[in-house]
């Protein structure tokens, strides 16, 4: 399953939050999880938001990919499919 993972950073976060937050990113492009692929990527030129599609294998495992961002940033979750898969 692949999903356009659109976070934004919440407002007004004090040092500790983005130091975890920071902390988090780390971990996650670090060691992405087996049998995650990162499509793509991009990070908002501020810095306080991103846009990401990831193909993992259901969406308990996007959950828990998502889980150490949790009141830092605010997620929206779209399931998305290829040109090809549309035009079929």
């Amino acid at each position: 399953m692949k999903f356009m993972v659109q976070s934004e950073q919440v407002p007004d976060l004090d040092a500790a939050q983005r130091t975890q937050l920071y902390a988090s990113m780390a971990r996650f492009y670090g060691e992405i999880p087996e049998g995650v692929t990162l499509e793509t990527d991009y990070i908002r030129a501020d810095r306080q938001g991103s846009w990401s599609v990831l193909e993992v294998p259901d969406r308990a495992a996007l959950d828990e990919i998502l889980a150490p961002f949790e009141g830092l940033v605010r997620v929206t979750v779209t399931e998305v499919i290829s040109g090809d898969q549309a035009s079929a």
